[in-house]
Parts: C-alpha cells; sequence; structure tokens
C-alpha cells in the first residue's frame, strides 16, 4: 500500500502537466484570432470553425472566418487549417 502512493502521485502529476499542455495548445490556436476580438467571441468562432471543418466544409469556414475578423485570405486559411 505505501508502495502506491508515489505512483498515485505520479500519475497525479502526469494528468496535471498533460492538462496544462492541452491548454497550452487552445491558447497558442486562438492566439492569432485574439488579435482581432474578444476572447468569448473566438472561443464561440472557432467552434463554428470545427463544425465546418468536421462537415468538410474548409472554405466556407475560410469565408466566415475573413468575413467575422476581416482577417486576409491567407491568413484566414492559415489558421483555418492549424485548428
Amino acid at each position: 500500500m505505501v508502495d502506491l502512493v508515489p505512483l498515485a502521485f505520479i500519475g497525479v502529476m502526469i494528468c496535471f502537466v498533460a492538462l496544462w499542455v492541452v491548454g497550452m495548445f487552445r491558447t497558442f490556436r486562438q492566439r492569432r484570432v485574439l488579435r482581432y476580438t474578444d476572447r468569448i467571441r473566438a472561443e464561440e468562432l472557432t467552434g463554428r470553425v470545427r463544425q465546418l471543418k468536421v462537415r468538410g466544409h474548409e472554405e466556407q469556414a475560410i469565408q466566415l472566418v475573413q468575413h467575422e475578423l476581416g482577417m486576409s485570405a491567407m491568413k484566414a486559411r492559415s489558421w483555418v487549417k492549424s485548428i
């Protein structure tokens, strides 16, 4: 039983590190959008873009980003592909 305590502690630490890494990836993906809008709108736009990409409508997602944020076509295409 005493041997399991260090293993449990290491397991919990690995979970926290994994959650931190996932959070950092989300932050880096949204960083480009945050230059153009606030955080809540960026999260909502990211969700809509993901839905369009899952359905196979990547060009519509690019147009949505261009229309909503006024991003150039090249930047919008790059951001949509990174999601």
